[in-house]
């Protein structure tokens, strides 16, 4: 039959069709909960066997997992215990062999004294009789071997075990690697099985008296059969449950423990029990051996003591077998299952009963619950037929509104079709209506993939939910909004726009539409960002520059002043790295500047801020901080990364950071003043040896202060004739006549006080200035030996100092040949001084310099020898004639034993090599005549004359030429 639906039967027809559909549902819904309530009882039964199944299994897991740890625990004290024993016993050998010898070897020959030792070590026994001492010296002969007396006297370096490893030359190896001490592995015959050799363990050391090597040693298996014994005995006692136990078998069939019946143990499975114990410890043995797991058999419920072998009450015992590798047994773990049967009886009877007594209550519920449904399914019928009814007033109200509105949107179609910002209109509820070519053509998408849509099928998630909240407000407040916002296209990539939405309304003041325009503003951004990484980025590293550390300095410090917080700024820069730009060119340099930027992004928080400032300086900002030492742990690790090696084009560069460090509020109240402070604070850790950081405190600033002082004032040095030149003469030790002098230069500052050198010579060195002023020192200094010369003085030896960046110039060697040249002196008369600095600085243009200074006839010297980094390498590497001994060594000389040792070592050491001595810091005639017996060619120091000027260095010279004339 054939229902004809009209606007008044069809809330009826939906009401009886809505009650038929849910009396249908319920009454299968019922059948459905009675099926499936017995199911899950029919589970619950199923599962609570299988839990008690695993909780067994588990059980037995947990117990043999703690029985295997602490057989473990047992096998790994053997060594330990074995090696505690030999040491003690041959630690009381070499206390009685030391006893001995104080108290005979003045009284005794040494052979005597020998004999005394080695009769008193020989009967010793331990180790239950198997553990004696032996004696050996260095080269392998045998002194004492109280098992083979015959060896005694002959060499054992080429015994061997049968592994072909060499035991008397492992025992010396033990005895040199172990300084003076040690254990040492190897193979030899066991008492009991004298045919077969055995894994043993010895412990020797070294008597130094006699250069002997004194030791014992022991069988490793005999240590491990005593504790697998333990172990055999702890397990013994060791239960779980009522029937829990453990057994175990060597993988040879011998049974090692067994509770239940302990005499069976000690002899092989086939030879003891019944046939069906047989049959089943072969099983278990084999099951073992595959490597263990969980079996099910028929076992006898035989108590310990009730009879040998009596069968008793057979049950099922479940068995978790595991092999113990290092002791080659399987060990087992056993429980009944009778044991679990009342606990599982119990559960079942609780759970039938509590399903039977939930049938009725599930019944009583299955009727409530239908005429609930059939009460609402009534009333829903009738709530729907409301909306239904209202909804189709509105669908014909809003048809009307829509031809109203067709001739007006006809009219700027064309518009709307041409326009090239992109257009979109939506309804009141935002769902989208129109698009226009523009936008397909900008966004990628179809106009049939987004009719219908909301606009949020765009949203890129660079906007959260305040900034919509914002843009609405003013949508719904003023009618319209303009901004910019980033957008999603169809392939996934995101582009700014520049976005205007305006309200449509009718006269009763209703919104009708909502129409976006937008234009793509990517091309813009993309030059906007351009502008702003030329101008607040560095191009090599690609870091903020120092004007982006500045903004973002100030921001920080505006922060951590609303909430009384501390900023840290640190400074950094990389020690020496002018030497790797000047020796090694730009690029390489550049190189390890990108690395040294990467390691300071990967060391610092997101918050934190790294910038270049330029050059080899770097700025760190580290805001929010509690307390300032909250910035320590990342200085530390700052430290650490830049001082690891850099790898740039296959070698290995070491270059270090010095780190200077100012807080905010403490060293200063804005960016300028923190950077300010930060970078005196670098250079405090400069000045204190590099590689270090500092923070900053007041004195650092006044410090700062003068270095720059004395940095501008040395840059003028030259120009206004302020630097001088100081003399002090080189003695021979043995004539006592002046051979040479030492240049020493000093700085006169306009009407300041004379600078020493220690001052203003480290300034000149990192700021360059070195190079000029070393050059005006040498040709001063020539042209004054050349001016007494003239004067008829004596020939002496000028020593002059260079440093190491004259030595990387390449025209230096032609600069000291045409300087010698203008002032007419020969090339013998001149010795340059470099320190030991130079022999750790392997860029070559210094090795090319020096052999080219060699081949003009200058003499090298080393000065300072001894101090820091002299290796006799690098005096066999060198071309060096003079070695000057420090100082430090000297001072002491004729009260410090010690000092005569070095200096007698250095000048035995000099005349091997062909090489002149000469001693600085010679202040009295004892230490001149200490000097002159030890053999040292020639002295310098406050005995003979302090550093003079040049007119009273002539004078000097003259003196002595006409003291040595009578």
């Amino acid at each position: 039959m054939r229902i004809r639906v009209t606007d008044r039967n069809l809330p009826r027809l939906h009401l009886a069709g809505t009650l038929i559909v849910v009396v249908a549902m319920a009454l299968a819904l019922g059948i459905g909960f009675l099926f499936i309530g017995l199911t899950e009882h029919r589970r619950l039964f199923d599962r609570l066997e299988q839990s008690f199944a695993t909780k067994k299994q588990e059980r037995l897991s947990s117990e043999m997992s703690a029985a295997i740890g602490y057989l473990d625990f047992a096998h790994s004290l053997t060594e330990t215990t074995l090696k505690a024993a030999l040491r003690e016993r041959v630690t009381m050998a070499l206390q009685t062999a030391q006893a001995i010898y104080d108290r005979e070897h003045r009284h005794r020959p040494a052979a005597e004294v020998k004999r005394l030792i080695v009769e008193a070590l020989r009967p010793q026994r331990f180790f239950d009789g198997g553990g004696y001492f032996f004696i050996d010296d260095m080269d392998g002969r045998c002194v004492l071997l109280p098992i083979a007396p015959a060896r005694e006297g002959t060499s054992l370096w080429d015994n061997r075990d049968d592994t072909g490893h060499y035991i008397m030359r492992g025992l010396v190896k033990a005895v040199a690697d172990g300084k003076g001490a040690g254990f040492s592995s190897y193979r030899w015959y066991a008492p009991d099985s004298p045919g077969q050799m055995a894994d043993k363990l010895a412990y020797v050391a070294r008597f130094e008296p006699y250069d002997w090597i004194i030791g014992t040693g022991d069988y490793l298996h005999r240590w491990h059969q005593m504790r697998l014994r333990e172990g055999l005995e702890r397990l013994r006692a060791w239960k779980f449950g009522d029937t829990g136990r453990f057994a175990v078998l060597g993988l040879d069939g011998t049974i090692l423990l067994q509770t239940q019946w302990p005499e069976h143990e000690g002899k092989h499975y086939l030879s003891v029990g019944t046939d069906e114990m047989k049959k089943r410890r072969g099983e278990l043995l084999a099951l073992g051996k595959k490597g263990g797991g969980f079996t099910e058999y028929l076992w006898s419920r035989h108590a310990p003591g009730t009879g040998h072998d009596a069968p008793g009450e057979m049950g099922t015992r479940t068995s978790l077998v595991q092999v113990y590798r290092p002791w080659n047994i399987a060990v087992v773990a056993s429980v009944f299952e009778q044991e679990m049967e009342p606990a599982i009886a119990a559960e079942r009877t609780a759970i039938i009963e509590s399903a039977t007594s939930r049938l009725p209550l599930v019944a009583l519920a299955a009727g409530m619950v239908l005429l609930l449904a059939i009460a609402a399914s009534y009333l829903f019928s009738r709530w729907m037929s409301r909306q239904l009814r209202a909804y189709t007033r509105r669908i014909d109200a809003h048809a009307k509104t829509l031809e109203r509105q067709a001739e007006a949107l006809h009219l700027s179609a064309r518009v709307f079709e041409t326009s090239r910002e992109g257009i979109l209109v939506t309804d009141p509820e935002t769902r989208i209506l129109a698009a226009n070519p523009c936008f397909c053509e900008t966004t990628g998408y179809g106009i049939d993939e987004v009719v219908g849509q909301l606009p949020s099928r765009f949203a890129s998630n660079r906007h959260d939910k305040a900034f919509f909240r914002q843009m609405w407000q003013a949508i719904l407040s003023t009618g319209t909004w303009s901004g910019e916002i980033w957008n999603r296209k169809r392939d996934g990539t995101v582009f700014p726009s520049q976005l205007t939405v305006s309200t449509v309304r009718n006269g009763n003041g209703e919104v009708l539409h909502y129409i976006g325009t937008f234009l793509d503003v990517s091309e813009r951004k993309e030059a906007e960002d351009r502008i702003r990484q030329l101008l607040e980025f560095d191009l090599l590293t690609r870091l903020p520059n120092r004007a982006l550390l500045n903004d973002r300095l100030t921001q920080a410090i505006a922060i951590a002043e609303r909430e009384r917080r501390r900023v840290a700024v640190l400074v950094i820069d990389m020690d020496r790295f002018k030497t790797v730009n000047d020796s090694l060119g730009h690029a390489t340099g550049d190189e390890i500047l990108q690395e040294v930027a990467a390691r300071l992004r990967g060391l610092v928080r997101q918050s934190d801020t790294v910038s270049r400032l330029g050059g080899d300086e770097f700025a760190v900002v580290l805001p929010a901080l509690d307390q300032p030492a909250n910035a320590l742990p990342v200085i530390r690790k700052i430290s650490e990364a830049l001082g690891e090696p850099y790898l740039v084009r296959g070698q290995d560069f070491r270059i270090t950071p010095s780190i200077g460090v100012a807080l905010f509020p403490d060293n200063g109240a804005d960016a300028e003043t923190l950077v300010k402070n930060a970078d005196a604070a670098m250079y405090h850790a400069k000045d204190v040896g590099r590689n270090n950081f500092q923070f900053f405190t007041a004195d650092f600033n006044q410090w700062a202060t003068n270095r720059l002082q004395l940095e501008n004032g040395l840059r003028r040095a030259l120009a206004r004739k302020e630097l001088v030149l100081h003399y002090q003469p080189q003695v021979d030790l043995a004539s006592r006549r002046i051979v040479g002098c030492e240049v020493l230069l000093r700085w006169q500052p306009q009407g300041e006080a004379l600078i020493p050198p220690d001052r203003f010579i480290p300034i000149a060195e990192d700021t360059g200035l070195i190079v000029p002023i070393g050059a005006w020192v040498l040709d001063e200094a020539c042209r004054q030996l050349a001016e007494w010369d003239a004067q008829g003085a004596a020939p002496i030896r000028l020593a002059v100092n260079v440093a190491v960046p004259q030595l990387r110039q390449p025209e230096f060697v032609g600069y000291v040949q045409s300087t010698l040249a203008r002032h007419g002196l020969s090339t013998e008369r001149l010795e340059i001084e470099v320190t030991e600095s130079v022999l750790l600085d392997h860029d070559e243009r210094i090795r090319h310099t020096l052999e080219g200074l060699v081949e003009l006839g200058i003499m090298l010297s080393l000065d300072d020898f001894g101090t820091g980094y002299a290796s006799l390498s690098y005096l066999r590497n060198f071309p060096f004639d003079v070695l000057k001994i420090d100082r430090s060594f000297v001072s002491e000389l004729h009260r410090n034993p010690d000092d005569v040792t070095l200096i007698r070592a250095i000048i035995s050491i000099a005349r091997d090599m062909s090489l002149l001595t000469i001693a600085e810091g010679i202040e009295s005639a004892e230490q001149c005549a200490i000097l002159d017996e030890l053999g040292c060619s020639v002295g310098q120091g406050y005995h003979f004359s302090r550093p003079v000027p040049a007119a009273q260095m002539g004078a000097l010279i003259a003196a002595d030429a006409a003291l040595a004339a009578v």
